[in-house]
């Protein structure tokens, strides 16, 4: 072939605009709109979520942990009551002398001790005995949520033993892998410094880092999903008025705590008390449920968070972006890596036996 042969060349490349990074490759006006379209947001595979769907699951988690910590039975007359955090038992209990053997303490004192309580945007002082009387009171009105919060619990996280509600099987699937992705040992790496030449740590390790939080990202982002798809507004007043008891509840749990006649610290404590008065094994029953409340709560609302940083970049697992994402310029005891693992080491020391 001599060099003055005409050699083939492909399509015009058209005057139309690409979506970015999708460059010279239309041949037409046509195709280049169908590749805008294609790549835009309303084809997004990581679709945006209802965030105050989200949110209301979120709380229902905490609040709903909280109640099959403390939840239980107590017998009123000829009338067998559902319990919350002990507060009949403790109401009658302390009347009657049925507790003395789990609490040592003097009843009347602890009838007479002030309380601080906070309901409707007002504070005020109460003793003892007009707020275990006021919750036995709101418990008879808010007994009946009980079985409304249990097939919640159920549907949106497969927590407790309603039978009569098919539960979200995934969520502790998804949850347990959040706990262990967040608090594998290679997330304590700074990888903003790891990247400079200086680093004395293996590429391979720090490959595998990131191939974590890339994973990372992809589980928080289902997870919220699933919040927002199980979740509904329809909690929204279950949430208030227990989030409002169960605070009440436990600010007597621990004035009782303060009133034992102990030197022991340990009996002195909230939980310890909530394990005493419920007559339930602290580390294999109160305690799993209380840290999916409390740190498996916060865990949720980092998930959240994850979110919230990255909607615009749904579907973005760039290193530089998962960087930023969660190790962002400046102090790591801020990195998003870093506050996870905390929630999560609590966690992996008391897991829920037999979830999901």
């Amino acid at each position: 072939m001599s060099d003055s042969a005409t050699v083939p060349t492909g399509p015009t490349t058209p005057t139309g605009s690409y979506p970015p990074g999708i460059t010279g490759i239309g041949s037409s006006a046509e195709v280049s709109d169908f590749l805008a379209t294609l790549n835009g947001p309303d084809l997004n595979l990581e679709a945006p979520i209802s965030e105050e769907e989200a949110r209301e699951a979120i709380t229902l988690f905490s609040v709903s942990n909280v109640l099959l910590a403390g939840l239980g039975r107590r017998r009123v007359g000829n009338e067998e009551k559902t319990d919350v955090l002990g507060v009949l038992t403790l109401f009658y209990g302390l009347q009657d002398n049925s507790l003395s053997s789990r609490l040592v303490l003097n009843s009347r004192d602890l009838w007479r001790s002030q309380i601080t309580v906070t309901a409707n945007g007002k504070t005020q002082v109460s003793t003892v005995e007009d707020e275990l009387k006021s919750l036995r009171d709101n418990l008879d009105v808010l007994g009946e949520d009980v079985v409304f919060l249990g097939r919640e619990a159920r549907r949106q996280f497969n927590l407790g033993t309603t039978n009569n509600v098919t539960g979200n099987a995934d969520f502790p699937r998804l949850f347990r892998r959040y706990i262990d992705i967040a608090g594998d040992a290679l997330l304590t790496l700074n990888l903003r410094d790891e990247e400079k030449p200086t680093s004395f740590t293996s590429k391979e390790k720090v490959g595998q880092a990131y191939d974590l939080l890339s994973e990372l990202k992809g589980i928080t982002l289902q997870i919220v999903r699933s919040l927002s798809r199980y979740g509904t507004i329809a909690t929204s007043r279950v949430n208030k008025d227990w989030a409002l008891f169960e605070t009440r509840a436990m600010r007597i749990l621990a004035k009782v705590g303060e009133k034992r006649f102990t030197e022991d610290v340990d009996e002195k404590r909230l939980l310890t008390v909530l394990a005493d008065v419920t007559d339930k094994n602290l580390e294999t029953t109160v305690a799993p449920y209380i840290a999916l409340a409390r740190n498996g709560g916060r865990l949720l609302e980092q998930a959240f968070m994850t979110y919230q940083r990255s909607q615009n970049e749904l579907d973005n697992f760039e290193r530089q972006h998962l960087l930023d994402l969660f190790q962002p310029q400046g102090d790591a005891s801020n990195f998003l890596t870093t506050k996870m693992r905390s929630e999560a080491l609590l966690l992996k020391r008391y897991p829920l036996a037999n979830w999901g």
